[in-house]
C-alpha cells in the first residue's frame, strides 16, 4: 500500500526537477519495457484490461475507462482507457494505441505482443516522461475492439469529436526491427506531421521509410474524420522495404518472393514474447517522446 501511495508522488516529484519543455530521462531499461509488455499475454481480453491498469498505476499515470457499445458477444461492451496530462485547457496532442488481441481460429487469444502490447507499453514510457513538460493538453488513448473493426477508435470520436486536436500519434506494430515506419495517406491535414517526422528522423539518424500507402489502424477514422494523424510502426530494413513495396502494389508483388515477414506473425500464435525486442520498444517511446516535444514546440509559435 506504501509502495503504491509513494509511486504517483515520486513520479511528480522526478517531473517537477525536469523544466517545462524538456522531457524526463528514460525511467526504464529496454528488458523491463520487453516484460512489460510480454505481460499482455493473456488468455482473456478482461486479463489485458487488468495488465493495462496495473502498469498505468505503477507508473503512476491517473486513468479513466470510457466504456462503449462493441461488437463483442454479449456483454459487448468496449472499454477504452484514457490519460490526460498536461494543462487543463488548449488543443490537444493525442497519443493512441490499441491493447486489445485477436481471438486466433482454435478461439484463443493471440499474445498479441508485437500487434500491439509492444505500442502500449512504450506510448506509457512515453507519456511518464512526459507527463506535465508540454505547453499542450497531452492525452493518452488505448483503445479497445481496433481488431473488430477499430471500433474502440471510432466511439471515442462520436463521443468527443476531433475539433480540439492538434495532433494525433498512433502506434501500431512497434515490437521489432530498426526502422521506423510512417504513412504519407492521412490527407493534407497531416503533412506537417509527416515533415516532423522526417526532420527527427534526420537529426537522430535514424533508418526511416515513407509510405505512400501505409496498413491500416485507428489512425484511418482519425483521417477520415478530418484530424491531422500519423501512424508509427517499426520493421527490420529488409522487410519495412518488402512490407512497403506490398502495399504499394500488392499485384506486382513478385508472386515468387517470400512475403512481407509481418503478414504472416501479426494476428497469429506466432505474435508472442519471443518476437519482441527490447531494443525496438525503447528507441519507439524515445521516439514518441521526441516527437510530442517537437509538436508542443511548433504549435505553441
Amino acid at each position: 500500500m506504501i509502495r503504491r501511495l509513494l509511486t504517483p508522488l515520486l513520479v511528480v516529484l522526478a517531473a517537477c526537477s525536469t523544466p517545462i519543455g524538456q522531457p524526463a530521462p528514460p525511467t526504464a531499461t529496454p528488458q523491463q519495457l520487453h516484460d512489460r509488455a510480454a505481460a499482455f499475454a493473456q488468455p482473456t481480453q478482461d486479463g489485458r484490461l487488468a495488465v493495462l491498469k496495473a502498469q498505468l498505476d505503477a507508473a503512476g499515470l491517473a486513468w479513466k475507462i470510457e466504456e462503449f457499445d462493441g461488437k463483442r458477444a454479449a456483454p459487448a461492451r468496449g472499454y477504452n482507457v484514457v490519460v490526460s496530462t498536461g494543462p487543463s485547457t488548449g488543443r490537444e496532442i493525442l497519443l493512441a494505441a490499441h491493447y486489445d488481441a485477436v481471438v486466433l481460429s482454435d478461439g484463443k487469444l493471440a499474445d498479441a505482443i508485437v500487434d500491439n502490447a509492444a505500442s502500449v507499453v512504450a506510448m506509457i514510457e512515453a507519456t511518464k516522461r512526459i507527463a506535465g513538460r508540454t505547453k499542450h493538453p497531452v492525452r493518452l488513448l488505448l483503445t479497445d475492439q481496433e481488431e473488430l473493426g477499430l471500433v474502440g477508435a471510432r466511439a471515442w470520436i462520436a463521443a468527443h469529436g476531433v475539433s480540439n486536436l492538434a495532433a494525433v500519434i498512433n502506434a501500431d506494430v512497434n515490437g521489432n526491427g530498426d526502422t521506423l515506419m510512417y504513412g504519407l495517406n492521412s490527407g493534407d491535414q497531416s503533412k506537417f506531421l509527416v515533415t516532423a517526422v522526417s526532420d527527427l528522423c534526420t537529426a537522430r539518424a535514424m533508418s526511416c521509410l515513407d509510405f505512400p500507402k501505409y496498413a491500416p489502424s485507428d489512425d484511418v477514422v482519425f483521417a477520415a474524420a478530418g484530424a491531422p494523424v500519423i501512424s508509427l510502426g517499426h520493421q527490420p530494413k529488409a522487410e519495412a522495404d518488402k512490407l512497403r513495396h506490398f502495399l504499394i502494389s500488392p499485384q506486382g508483388y513478385d508472386p515468387a518472393a517470400p512475403p512481407p515477414e509481418i503478414l504472416g506473425l501479426i494476428h497469429t500464435s506466432k505474435d508472442n514474447a519471443t518476437r519482441a525486442e527490447p531494443a525496438t520498444l525503447a528507441q519507439a517511446a524515445d521516439f514518441i517522446v521526441a516527437l510530442v516535444m517537437k509538436l508542443d514546440a511548433e504549435l505553441a509559435r
